[in-house]
């Protein structure tokens, strides 16, 4: 028997040996044919990364033995080898920091068909690393993961279809984005399922299906992909693409925040709170939003906030209330936007501040909220906490009105009588003052008679 085939049965059998999980026979095996084999080196620099069959205890050790064992495969030509030689440059696992060192590794290692270095390249652009050209660093991102996703790499497949859905790099196609999601899901990357099963259910690239949409959620959610879990729960809970079943709701929602996804916890505390499919109870609610708010779930920021303006549950508390509508505003909330406002016009739980409360009413009204429009008008109009602005007041008053705001339709009515930000024009308050008094507003009803 050759040397090469000695070496080559040995790999054959460590390679056995690894797969039924008994990794330190395994290690033993590749260590007694390391100086013939580049394979044997990158398994070995495997073990010691991930800790599998190895006698070192000590982390920092096994950083510097694993890298160590992968950039001497990848100097023999080892293509997956380079590719965590370039991890550990790019980490500092074992080795000094070092990206551009990163870089030519894993463009040696893509040279070679490696699918992860491409993936890996391409998360790299998107972040403006390694980019020939930075002003198209989300094309060469594109490029590369679409290259991955030609040979049928799935990871390399979800991110083109990201790019489509996104439009970075790339023409937005959603069409595109759902055949590229469906390579991926086809070879069961959960991800992709759950990508997939959005695009359903929104009607992006595709007819909107509910029951598609459950079934894709429900295959990720079964791969462990923790907010398709929380889908499914949610599409049992309002009966959307299945018949509706609040305890399947509750069981979703208790696996997904047992993986730790901030808005299960979330939506479990709107059930004990609405006694939705369980017994109310305000206690178990707070428990979850708090849950959630420290995984950075907005809306149990918000409902927090709620909790303790409108004293659900606890005592009436101003002051905890604003330092939850102010970190839900902070992440963009419109409603906890508007509350925060409201509370720093009037002075509850916080220094009274109508510059603050400008600022944040502004904010929640640029998102559409109509209650924020006629507050933000009302204060362009008076003057108050920002400068006097009458075409400004009539723009957002007639922003709100338009959403059917009964005070904002008799306000645009006013300025459209008094001239007030806009020409006036009585026939055009006449029909404003019409719509405000259709929805029982009295002051449009007594404006109406003097025209």
């Amino acid at each position: 028997m050759s040397e090469n085939s000695t070496v080559e049965q040995k790999l054959k059998q460590a390679n056995a040996l690894y797969g039924e999980k008994k990794y330190k026979e395994a290690v033993e095996i590749w260590q007694s044919v390391s100086a013939e084999s580049a394979s044997a080196q990158y398994m070995l620099g495997i073990c010691y990364n991930y800790n599998l069959g190895v006698d070192e205890p000590d982390e920092q050790k096994r950083g510097v033995i694993a890298s160590g064992y992968f950039i001497k495969a990848a100097e023999a030509g080892h293509a997956d080898a380079q590719c965590f030689a370039a991890l550990c440059f790019l980490h500092g696992i074992g080795v000094e920091k070092d990206e551009k060192k990163a870089v030519d590794r894993f463009k040696k290692s893509a040279e070679q068909n490696c699918t992860q270095a491409m993936n890996n390249l391409g998360l790299l652009c998107e972040k403006g690393i390694g980019v020939e050209d930075p002003e198209n660093s989300a094309a060469e991102s594109f490029g590369w993961f679409k290259k991955s996703a030609d040979l049928n790499d799935s990871t390399g497949q979800l991110y083109v279809g990201k790019a489509y859905y996104g439009g970075r790099g790339v023409k937005r196609d959603y069409g595109e984005a759902v055949k590229w999601y469906t390579l991926a899901a086809q070879q069961g990357l959960a991800e992709a399922l759950f990508r997939l099963g959005e695009c359903y259910d929104d009607g992006d690239g595709v007819e909107s299906n509910a029951i598609e949409a459950f079934k894709l959620y429900k295959q990720a959610a079964q791969k462990n992909h923790a907010k398709a879990q929380c889908y499914v729960g949610w599409c049992y809970e309002n009966g959307s693409g299945v018949a509706r079943n609040l305890g399947e709701a509750l069981k979703w929602y208790g696996v997904s925040a047992q993986n730790n996804y901030y808005q299960a916890y979330c939506n479990i505390g709107c059930m004990y709170e609405e006694g939705n499919g369980v017994k109310k109870d305000m206690k178990t609610a707070i428990q979850m939003y708090e849950k959630a708010a420290e995984l950075g779930s907005v809306h149990a920021m918000y409902n927090l906030g709620n909790v303790y303006a409108f004293g659900k549950g606890v005592k009436v508390d101003n002051g905890r209330a604003v330092e939850y509508y102010a970190q839900a505003a902070q992440n963009g909330q419109a409603e906890a936007q508007y509350n925060l406002a409201m509370h720093l016009h009037t002075g509850r739980g916080v220094e009274q501040n109508d510059e603050a409360a400008a600022y944040w009413f502004h904010e929640a009204a640029k998102q559409g909220d109509a209650d924020a429009q006629y507050k933000i008008a009302s204060f362009l109009m008076d003057g108050t906490g920002v400068d006097e602005d009458p075409e400004q007041a009539f723009y957002w008053f007639m922003k709100s009105a338009s959403q059917g705001d009964a005070d904002a339709q008799y306000a645009v009515g006013v300025c459209y009588e008094e001239g007030l930000g806009t020409e006036a024009d009585l026939d055009e308050a006449r029909e404003w003052y019409s719509r405000a008094a259709a929805q029982g507003n009295g002051q449009a009803k007594k404006a109406l008679k003097k025209l």
